[in-house]
């Protein structure tokens, strides 16, 4: 099988996040064709205490839906895949899928390497699983000592795994801490697979203990390791229990409001041409009632993302079920890694409420008349790169509109190239970055902030960064970096 056919390009998105629909089979095979095919590539294994705190963590949410791949690790996804959609084929536990990988690794002669945990649980975790499978190639193992993610030593992570040169990377720091480090690599570093797996390592040394077999199958599992170690798991259950409730009744709800047109102007023939003539593609979304007729779909307009970005009118639609979302998601993700973007035209207000709800409304750019849809694109134009510009013994740093992993490189090496040529010349005397046009930044983007305000305070420059919006500043408000950066230079 082809990796199409072993895992969907279309995923289920339930409560917001999308999930693959896969098997346990159909995923390895996955794993070992992305091994194969040598693109760096994220796993997720994701529960409900992922959709929880995505909910709460716009970064997570966008991990989430970038990812590769996204696994229902968890029996309430599975069980309520139903009630948004098509069913998912069967959950898939990170706790168990890293050990069938470690088998399927030493038949395939493919390495892996076992990162996080406790100091010494990684050794003893690969030790156990060469030793039930002899041919097996461990790569390395690697305990950092516990640190926040932006003090991590990153680059001594990286160098020890630039010299093992792993082919799959089972990352162990706990959600989303795990899931927000290979995002901030995994588009730069030289390891084909990389998954998030928790709690697993101590699992495989028996740290930690998985429930009886007669408990997992009446899905009580989480019952088991909540008793286990009631002080660290007490509380996350009753949250997790509590959003589910909540969650679902807010979905139920929206599902029962009725069915309203909507308010908006129509794109006619003139708007049409200057829609186009501002690189955008205008399509019309119809139901999509097989996974095929999906995937069709998202392939199909892949390719048109790979020249332009695509305006989606939607205003006939009076309802998104999981695939749907799954489609329009695989769509703008396709939309977003070629620096464009997929609008939606004139989403009836029951949609509309569904995005809100489940946090997409951030992912997609939204339009009622072609005066917005224009606004939008030239917004997007203009400003997707951010510049670096020197005004009045001032170097001003003008950031993209997103600010991440994937975008960082180019910008940081603007600025980075302007700043030794003015520090050189000793005409640095202030940096002030301007924040208005922001709109996503990620931890790489925090943490390229904070090392630049460290460094000018060592310099004896003074920074200043301004307008940030409430989106990203929420973002910086979970990483607990917002008094760091934001704070009036003489207060540091």
């Amino acid at each position: 099988m082809s990796s199409i056919e072993t895992a969907p390009a279309v995923p289920l998105v339930i409560f917001g996040v999308p999930f693959h629909n896969v098997t346990f089979a159909e995923a390895i095979d996955w794993v070992v064709e992305r091994v194969r095919a040598g693109r760096s590539v994220n796993v997720a294994t994701a529960n409900l205490d992922f959709i929880t705190q995505a909910w709460n963590d716009p970064e997570l949410q966008r991990i989430l839906i970038e990812a590769d791949l996204v696994i229902a690790d968890g029996f309430p996804i599975v069980k309520l895949a139903p009630f948004f959609g098509p069913p998912l084929k069967e959950r898939v536990t990170g706790s168990d899928i890293t050990p069938m990988l470690a088998g399927r690794a030493a038949e395939e002669g493919v390495s892996i390497y076992g990162l996080g945990g406790e100091e010494g649980v990684a050794e003893k975790a690969m030790q156990i699983l060469k030793e039930r499978h002899p041919d097996l190639k461990v790569a390395g193992t690697y305990s950092p000592p516990y640190a926040s993610l932006l003090e991590m030593d990153h680059d001594d992570i990286l160098q020890r795994l630039e010299q093992a040169r792993p082919d799959i990377l089972f990352v162990a720091f706990g959600a989303p801490k795990q899931d927000k480090f290979i995002n901030m690599h995994v588009h730069h570093w030289k390891v084909p697979v990389a998954l998030g797996i928790g709690g697993t390592l101590d699992f495989i040394v028996g740290a930690q203990t998985r429930a009886p077999v007669w408990m997992q199958k009446i899905h009580l599992e989480w019952f088991w390791r909540m008793l286990s170690n009631p002080r660290r798991l007490f509380k996350r259950y009753m949250l997790n229990i509590a959003f589910l409730v909540s969650a679902t009744r807010q979905i139920l709800s929206i599902r029962r409001m009725p069915d309203k047109p909507v308010t908006f102007h129509s794109l006619e023939k003139d708007a049409l041409a200057e829609i186009r003539n501002a690189g955008a593609e205008i399509e019309t979304f119809s139901a999509l009632g097989t996974e095929q007729a999906a995937h069709n779909f998202a392939t199909e307009l892949g390719t048109v993302a790979g020249r332009a970005s695509i305006v989606m009118d939607i205003h006939a639609i009076p309802w998104l079920d999981s695939m749907e979302l799954g489609a329009l998601l695989s769509v703008n993700k396709c939309c977003r890694a070629n620096g464009r973007r997929l609008i939606l035209y004139a989403p009836r207000p029951k949609v509309r409420r569904l995005l809100e709800t489940c946090r997409l409304i951030e992912y997609f750019d939204i339009a009622y008349s072609p005066e917005e849809v224009s606004l939008l694109l030239k917004a997007i134009a203009s400003h997707v790169g951010g510049s670096a510009v020197y005004t009045e013994d001032a170097l001003t740093l003008e950031l993209p509109l997103e600010l991440t992993a994937a975008t960082l490189p180019e910008f940081r090496l603007r600025a980075e190239q302007l700043h030794h040529e003015l520090k050189q010349q000793g005409m640095l005397k202030s940096i002030r970055i301007d924040a208005v046009r922001l709109d996503f930044i990620d931890s790489s983007g925090l943490g390229f902030l904070a090392g630049l305000k460290k460094q000018a305070q060592v310099e004896g420059t003074a920074v200043t960064i301004e307008n940030m919006g409430p989106k990203p500043r929420r973002v910086l408000e979970i990483a607990r970096v917002d008094k760091l950066l934001l704070e009036p230079e003489s207060a540091a």
